[in-house]
């Protein structure tokens, strides 16, 4: 089977596979890995292979945007110290303590390149199976405001950890600290204005484009701008990106006025796709790991498998091990602190455990290992990569098969106290934005009418009284409400024929 061919069945196989998955109630992660191991040990050669440079620039920015676009800049900002702060710390803490221990215990022998692209992997995690367990009614909202900054402060630290690792492994030489300072410094300033920068110029392009169609369309060139600046001018792409698509969130609505900047068909649909668009591209990275593994465990050499199965088990215990430290830390931090405020001891060991339980690894870190090139700068193959292909896919799997088939329940079993503060919130928020109607004497689908209760729903965020899910979930209602009452029911006007 050519390349062509069988990206082509990949990309027809997706859908079913997960729909498969569904109907025998499985984790789609593990189905799709199941179907790419499944085709990997078919006999015969692999019918393609990823390139390194592919998989960070094609797969890694749309993933790292649609994660972002979803969030709000107030979400940061609220959980400076239980979120972003703490998430730096424990993702540092992470790349340090695995890179050390595989070096010196669970794979003795491994370089100091592979051990920091195994700390770099197993950093990353997400909160998608959070999601997917509906766990925000069962835990204060706070909770999963600091998850969801955490998930993002740590793709920042793992992304330039690995830009460092790769330069090492390129030049064969590591920089020396003074650089290496600078560079990061130059990295995460340079790349937040870039980004900051990219953001403003799509949304000045969006409120020109037109039709929804369109304005997707230039939409989806905002993380591959920032993948190209990042590689052009030496930035962070994880920086750029994050900048980019919080530049664009938080411009979607006028907080003064209220008014929205593009069409309630277009972001309607630019919500739906980015979610399409992000489950398409993990379910491909999980597809391609499945797939490769076989000829990786045949590659291993040396190193025998039960070293490889051990070392899984240890960076798991490991990472678990921090996670929840660094979450027991976050407890005693305002506003988490104060949203556990009823907990004794044993409530924020419990909400600690949460956290920890719901941060599994993620799928980037697929693309981090993917990324690793096969050779060293003088032509000599770097026999390690297929070490780090199998240890990485068995930290990822494991996390999502030992931690997602037991999060919902153990979620539900910890009884938190701020329990229902999300509902509690949104239902304050339904009547906020009613009496903003009212105010203004006008109905749900009048244009000041809309206007006023974004500007009510927008205040309440902007004072931590509403979450960015609810948020999110209110704005669409009111999209809903204003696309049913045009007459127009076409999206716009078709994409340009070829």
């Amino acid at each position: 089977m050519g390349a062509v061919e069988f990206v082509a069945l990949l990309l027809a196989g997706v859908g079913p596979v997960l729909a498969l998955a569904r109907w025998l109630r499985l984790p789609p992660t593990i189905a799709l890995f199941g179907a790419g191991l499944a085709a990997g040990l078919i006999p015969g050669p692999a019918p393609m292979s990823v390139d390194p440079d592919l998989a960070i620039g094609l797969f890694l920015p749309p993933i790292i945007y649609a994660g972002t676009v979803r969030a709000t800049p107030q979400l940061l900002r609220h959980v400076l110290l239980p979120g972003v702060i703490t998430g730096v710390a424990v993702a540092l803490t992470t790349i340090l303590a695995v890179a050390g221990s595989a070096h010196w215990v669970l794979l003795p022998g491994l370089s100091w390149t592979g051990a920091v692209l195994l700390g770099v992997t197993a950093s990353l995690f997400d909160t998608r199976l959070f999601q997917e367990a509906d766990a925000h009614p069962h835990v204060p909202r706070t909770l999963a405001d600091a998850l969801k900054a955490r998930e993002m402060a740590s793709r920042i630290v793992a992304l330039t950890a690995l830009a460092l690792a790769l330069s090492t492994l390129r030049q064969n030489e590591a920089p020396a600290f003074g650089e290496a300072a600078l560079t990061i410094s130059w990295q995460w300033l340079g790349s937040a204005l870039a980004g900051m920068a990219i953001g403003r110029s799509v949304l000045w392009l969006r409120d020109r484009a037109g039709p929804a169609p369109i304005e997707i369309a230039v939409s989806l060139a905002t993380p591959y701008l920032g993948a190209l600046a990042a590689r052009g001018l030496d930035l962070s792409l994880a920086v750029v990106v994050i900048a980019a698509a919080l530049t664009v969130s938080a411009a979607r609505v006028n907080r003064e006025t209220g008014e929205a900047r593009s069409s309630a068909e277009a972001r309607i649909s630019a919500m739906a796709f980015w979610e399409e668009a992000s489950l398409l591209l993990s379910s491909v990275l999980f597809f391609l790991a499945g797939l490769g593994l076989p000829g990786a465990v045949g590659e291993l050499g040396s190193w025998p498998v039960w070293r490889a199965v051990a070392a899984v088990a240890g960076i798991l215990a490991l990472v678990l091990g921090i996670q929840w430290v660094g979450s027991l830390a976050s407890t005693r931090l305002p506003p988490l602190r104060q949203a556990l405020a009823e907990e004794g001891v044993s409530g924020r060991m419990t909400a600690a455990g949460v956290m920890a339980w719901a941060s599994t690894r993620s799928v980037i870190g697929l693309v981090v290992v993917l990324s690793v090139p096969a050779a060293w700068p003088d032509g000599r193959p770097f026999a390690e990569r297929e070490l780090l292909l199998v240890v990485a896919s068995g930290v990822i799997l494991g996390s999502v098969l030992l931690q997602g088939l037991t999060l919902r329940r153990i979620i539900q079993g910890a009884k938190l106290s701020g329990r229902g503060q999300a509902k509690r919130e949104e239902d304050r928020a339904r009547q906020v934005a009613t009496d903003a109607r009212h105010e203004v004497g006008k109905d749900a689908v009048h244009p000041e009418g809309l206007a006023a209760e974004r500007r009510a729903l927008l205040g309440l965020r902007e004072h931590d009284e509403l979450g960015d899910e609810a948020l999110r979930r209110l704005l669409r209602e009111a999209d809903l409400r204003k696309r049913a009452s045009e007459s127009d029911a076409s999206p716009g006007a078709a994409p340009p024929n070829p």
